[in-house]
């Protein structure tokens, strides 16, 4: 009696194979949905990875605007902006000055005196018509010998760069403050595209445009009169 009520609660081989098959169907299922999942992630991260890192390259050139030194004295030099254009005709500007802001990257996380070069390169890396937004960084300023300076590449996918500069009447294309009795401007504005990657990643990817901009600091202007008012004097 007790081997045939053992016997009877065995599964079947018709069982054993149901089951397995329901398994497989839910694995595939399971497997399906987090594909598809993953897939949509990855290009969304995609999308929206060069307007972050466009966003953050803003944010960077803010904090060396914030720091510009005059453009006079032993650490210090010209403050200019060219207004220059790419090979398809698009805007590819460039700007130098100096600055107390010159954190290059997480490796290089101290500050000090520098001088700052921002502008657009032909991107090899990649295989597109795009550009890259280039930050060069010189520390040491006054070197035994000539030094390269540090590069970082801030954003790619960049189809054009426009700054701009405002004398206190309107906004002009360029600025050279070794024209202009070593003056600053008071505000600069950067204007900037990148070509964002499609979601679907079937249409063609879809440019976006960013645009701030942000005031010399007034200490800055406040030393420029000072120094002007003392060359005055010294003249007189």
């Amino acid at each position: 009696m007790g081997r045939r009520a053992a016997k009877q609660e065995a599964f079947t081989l018709i069982e054993l194979l149901a089951a397995m098959t329901l398994m497989v169907v839910a694995a595939s299922c399971l497997y399906s949905a987090l594909y598809t999942g993953f897939k949509a992630r990855r290009s969304a991260i995609s999308a929206v990875e060069p307007t972050a890192l466009a966003i953050n390259a803003i944010e960077l050139l803010k904090q060396d605007i914030y720091g510009v030194l005059p453009p006079s004295g032993v650490l210090a030099g010209a403050f200019v902006g060219i207004d220059s254009y790419g090979a398809n005709g698009v805007d590819s500007d460039s700007l130098e000055f100096f600055t107390t802001h010159v954190y290059a990257d997480d490796d290089y996380p101290a500050g000090g005196l520098g001088k700052i070069e921002l502008a657009l390169e032909q991107d090899t890396d990649e295989d597109r018509e795009n550009y890259r937004l280039v930050r060069r960084v010189t520390s040491n300023l006054l070197p035994p010998r000539t030094i390269d300076p540090q590069e970082q590449v801030l954003c790619r996918n960049v189809t054009s760069l426009n700054l701009l500069y405002f004398d206190g009447e309107g906004w002009v294309d360029e600025w050279d403050s070794t024209a202009d009795a070593n003056s600053l401007p008071l505000a600069v504005q950067i204007d900037i595209k990148i070509a964002n990657n499609a979601i679907n990643g079937t249409s063609a990817p879809q440019e976006r445009r960013l645009v701030q901009s942000f005031a010399i600091p007034c200490g800055m202007w406040a030393k420029q009169e000072d120094e002007s008012a003392d060359s005055g004097q010294g003249g007189s």
